[in-house]
């Protein structure tokens, strides 16, 4: 006898179901797709016992004919594809043909639907792939699609299923995303008969994503829409500048408005976001991209929870550089609210003819610095911020009344809206990042000769590496001198750079060339860790800093493009608005 044989039709549908329905909320997905494919302006979900029990979907799309209910059964059967080079333009969400089947053979399937041609609807029951009868029914136009008691026929699948509340979890996202993805469609969704939420028709996107994820929410995000070249269109709603939530939860994507998960376009928001969420955090959006269906493969996953796009690194940096761009205009939007806002008459705003001239910390000359140098051509490192003005950094108005210092720390400040808490190293050290990023991409890096070199030793891995990239230092502002083997004598440094800590500096800066988290041939992106390294080992914010001299740190950090984080990610400022001091008083 043959060793290999043909399934019965009856076994292989068990096997699809492995695949596309691997638990409860897969049924669901796969109910309320085929409702939108039909063109249902009304959508309603119901379940019980995380949808182990019963599942509901129940929709006024166009239902299908006596014939199509019968063969919308059968394996392989579709209406969305009919040759192979449809599925180079896939408009649809389901298009396979197994969906029906696979669930009917391995639960209790009940389908009854209607056309508006059809004066009675059609009733079809299967269970466990078994047909039981077909018959006319009573209801409106659109289809009901009812399945209980899943995986019954198949009872070693349900030990694999999670308890009642998890799998009840799962369906309630996957509900919440598609009414996200499809505003156009009203969605109700019951469970165990207590109503979850009931969203109708909403003409913007920003009306379902208040409706579904509260006003809260919605109040932090700000309204994207970008055309791209390739037939790419990149919309939705993503996070502010500075707001963020501690998992990748609030990070949704959706490709031709089906929510998948995709590392290139979660990757690519995440990219945007880093230096003005603090680190460890991560970025909120509702974040829709339109493209080719040509461009993609939507199959690459049973479940079609994956895309895969044909040319990633376009999409990636086209999202990367749309959603920056947002983000650069809303901080300029806000430094411009904050230049021109209007301080509350009983508070007397700080201005720059009202604030003293911070007042130098007199510091005798550096015997390791060229005498051709003199000290107050090179930045105050022992006040910090007392001499770092700089022509290319704007220093708008500041509607803020500082009130005071805290832990030597902190600074707080009084506004408009409420009270302000400034950390000042944080916001020192993300104006020294830009201003020193800016001085290397605009090739100007201010360079000072020492007069007394300093030698530097290094182990033969180090020595090799900062020989190889003895050009990459010497464009930074270093001038590096081969004194023998692993021996260097450091001849000159950046002038932002403090002598006794260029010896620290440039042993990290050749720990990260050897990492290679600073590509010296990435021209644009190289010297980012290096301005970022710069900018951290700069000198502590002084105790003893000046008032006038925090209010002129305040107004430089407004000046910055990223002025809501310090280059490590952290923030710089948070603000308690009125409502929440209120609020903390109970008023």
């Amino acid at each position: 006898m043959s060793a290999i044989g043909i399934l019965s039709e009856h076994i292989a549908n068990q096997i699809a179901a492995g695949e596309v329905v691997e638990r409860p909320v897969a049924v669901v997905k796969e109910l309320v797709e085929n409702s939108l494919d039909a063109g249902a302006t009304q959508i309603e979900i119901a379940f019980r016992n995380g949808g182990k029990s019963y599942i509901r979907v129940e929709d006024n799309g166009c239902g299908m004919s006596l014939e199509d209910a019968r063969l919308a059964l059968e394996r392989h059967a579709t209406s969305k594809i009919l040759e192979a080079e449809d599925l180079q333009h896939i408009t649809t969400f389901g298009f396979r043909g197994e969906a029906l089947p696979s669930i009917a053979s391995v639960a209790r399937f009940t389908l009854r639907t209607r056309t508006i041609e059809q004066e009675a609807g059609t009733e079809r029951v299967v269970n466990g792939g078994k047909f039981i009868h077909q018959r006319a029914c009573g209801m409106p136009v659109g289809t009901v699609i009812e399945v209980t008691d899943l995986f019954y026929s198949v009872p070693a699948r349900r030990e694999f299923l999670k308890t009642d509340n998890t799998e009840s979890a799962h369906i309630i996202y996957l509900s919440r995303l598609l009414a996200i993805a499809h505003p156009q469609t009203a969605f109700r969704l019951w469970e165990d008969d207590r109503l979850l939420f009931n969203s109708p028709i909403c003409s913007r996107l920003r009306e379902r994503v208040e409706e579904i994820w509260g006003q809260t929410l919605t109040a932090e995000l700000i309204e994207l829409e970008a055309v791209g070249e390739a037939g790419l269109r990149l919309y939705g709603l993503i996070g502010k500048p500075g707001f963020s939530r501690s998992t990748r939860q609030g990070l949704i994507t959706f490709v031709n408005r089906r929510p998948v998960e995709s590392r290139t376009l979660s990757y690519a928001l995440i990219e945007a976001y880093h230096t003005l969420i603090p680190k460890g955090r991560h970025p909120v959006a509702f974040l829709f991209l339109e493209i080719d269906p040509e461009a993609i493969d939507v199959n690459v996953h049973p479940a079609k929870r994956e895309v895969r796009f044909q040319e990633e690194s376009l999409v990636r940096q086209y999202v990367i550089e749309t959603v920056i761009q947002k983000l650069q205009d809303q901080l300029a939007r806000t430094r411009e609210r904050t230049a021109v806002s209007r301080t509350p008459r009983s508070l007397a705003s700080p201005t720059d003819t009202a604030l003293p001239k911070p007042a130098k910390v007199p510091s005798p000359p550096s015997t390791s610095l060229s005498p051709g140098i003199r000290y107050s051509e090179i930045p105050d490192r022992s006040l910090a911020v007392a001499d770092q003005s700089s022509s290319d950094t704007v220093k708008p108005s500041l509607p803020w009344r500082l009130i005071g210092r805290l832990y030597g720390r902190y600074a707080l400040f009084e506004t408009e809206a409420g009270l302000v808490c400034f950390h000042l190293r944080a916001a020192h050290e993300r104006i020294w990042f830009e201003r020193i990023q800016r001085s290397f991409l605009q090739a100007r890096v201010a360079s000072q000769t020492l007069l007394l070199p300093l030698p530097l030793e290094l182990e033969p891995l180090g020595s090799a590496v900062l020989q190889k990239h003895l050009p990459f230092f010497t464009q930074s502002g270093f001038g590096i001198g081969i004194f023998g083997r692993h021996f260097f004598r450091i001849e000159a440094i950046p002038s932002w750079l403090a002598p006794e800590k260029s010896e620290s500096f440039l042993r990290d800066a050749i720990q990260l060339l050897r990492e290679q988290r600073i590509r010296p041939e990435q021209y644009a992106l190289a010297y980012e860790p290096i301005a970022r390294l710069a900018a951290t080992r700069s000198l502590r914010i002084d105790d003893l800093i000046s008032d006038s001299a925090i209010v002129d740190l305040a107004k430089q950090l407004m000046g910055c493009d990223y002025p809501l984080s310090c280059p490590r990610g952290h923030p710089t400022y948070f603000e308690l608005s009125r409502s929440d001091l209120d609020k903390r008083f109970g008023r």
